[in-house]
């Protein structure tokens, strides 16, 4: 694998259960391989290394507390405290950009239709976009009165859809 820049939080060692082993956490950034990690600190220290168990506790917002398991969703089905106990998509989708969208606009995404950002009135709201670091071709998470349409890509002086959410 090409080496990359990875984003590395903390780096805790918790225990030591013997001279062949260590239990760290690490808190680290997406796109990081702690197995590669592991790799890299053993040559560093100049012996070898492997990651035995790996053992993911949180993903974004999401931990290991806000879990439930299969069995008990299964169990809960479609009642009214299974949503109680979920979180709303827009919590898995809070560190894409977000672009608010018209009724009509709304309506054309739900369709598979791209809609244009060309006019003037549209200005504002795509170079906000811009502006916060997103670039053409990038997804974006649209709402419409804050309700989620669909993920799309922006380009070109349109939004296209990706997925459209239907809820």
């Amino acid at each position: 694998m090409a080496a990359r820049t990875i984003w590395i939080e903390r780096f805790e060692l918790i225990d030591r259960p013997d001279d062949d082993q260590a239990r760290c956490d690490v808190d680290c950034g997406k796109g990081t391989y702690v197995r590669s990690l592991a790799r890299d600190l053993s040559r560093k220290l100049s012996t070898v290394g492997h990651v035995q168990t790996l053992r993911r506790t949180a993903v974004g917002p999401f931990t290991e507390e806000d879990a439930i398991s299969l069995a008990e969703l299964e169990a809960l089905g479609h009642s009214a405290p299974a949503r109680e106990r979920l979180l709303p998509v827009e919590t898995a989708l809070d560190d894409i950009p977000a672009l608010a969208v018209t009724d009509m606009e709304a309506s054309r995404l739900r369709c598979g239709q791209t809609v244009s950002l060309l006019s003037r009135a549209d200005r504002d709201r795509t170079m906000a976009l811009l502006d916060a670091g997103t670039e053409p071709g990038d997804v974006v998470f649209v709402l419409s009165e804050g309700r989620p349409v669909a993920l799309a890509v922006m380009d070109h002086g349109e939004i296209r859809p990706v997925r459209v959410l239907n809820m």
